[in-house]
């Protein structure tokens, strides 16, 4: 009977396997909060689109006193302003972004590397357990061979 395959890196295999999730698992996060970024930005386009809209109308109509004016004027740019603060931490999460994207690929390999040593030592193990069964059979079967031939010398 062979001997079970017993890959002795098993436990280094399941770490760099946890490396590489917890990679993924950050770069997943990162990217959550780029689209949080772009979600809000979407609200305040909108935002800014329903305010300028508000100041036509109101204009229109000549319902607006120049304080109030000003003050809708004041509140369009200071969205447009957060939105341009926005895009500086857009740039910064997205270069956290592409050093989590490297080392969730440095983790990959680490990771492929292992399970290619597994596979190779597992195929080496197969490889010796037939060559040790064949020889067993060989061995067996050279043993009935001089067996028959004692039996039909002796008769």
């Amino acid at each position: 009977m062979a001997k079970k395959f017993r890959f002795r890196l098993q436990t280094v295999l399941r770490v760099r396997e946890l490396r590489e999730r917890e990679a993924l698992r950050r770069m997943a996060e990162k990217q959550g909060e780029l689209l949080l970024l772009d979600q809000l930005d979407d609200a305040t386009r909108a935002d800014i689109a329903a305010a300028q809209d508000r100041l036509r109308d109101a204009q229109e109509q000549a319902a607006l006193s120049p304080v109030e004016m000003t003050r809708a004027r004041a509140w369009i740019a200071h969205l447009r302003r957060t939105m341009l603060e926005r895009e500086t931490v857009r740039r910064e999460l997205q270069g956290q972004l592409e050093r989590l994207r490297a080392d969730w690929r440095r983790a990959q390999t680490q990771k492929r590397v292992i399970e290619k040593l597994r596979e190779r030592r597992a195929s080496e193990h197969a490889r010796g357990s037939r060559r040790r069964e064949e020889a067993q059979m060989e061995e067996v079967a050279r043993g009935l061979l001089l067996h028959t031939q004692a039996d039909s010398e002796g008769v």
